[in-house]
């Protein structure tokens, strides 16, 4: 029996748009097709995703390396000049 089921992958884990009608850790067989995501399909994981990482408070020091690098190195010439 083949059954195709949408979903979207998250590492090593399928979440998928139904529910398999197969029981909970049964075997399976997974063939991998990409497809384009919906324009409302990108909507939606860009507000899942979105300010994922304001807790992180190790980004505090990054950006403030990245502010040192810039004060610290003079700006590149333009070709334009």
């Amino acid at each position: 029996m083949i059954i195709t089921l949408s979903g979207i992958v998250h590492g090593r884990r399928i979440d998928l748009d139904a529910e398999a009608p197969v029981p909970g850790g049964a075997a399976v067989t997974v063939h991998l097709e990409p497809r384009r995501l919906t324009a409302h399909e990108g909507r939606q994981i860009v507000i899942a995703t979105g300010g994922s990482w304001r807790e992180d408070t190790s980004l505090d020091t990054i950006f403030a390396e990245i502010a040192q690098r810039r004060r610290e190195t003079a700006p590149r010439q333009s070709s334009l000049e």
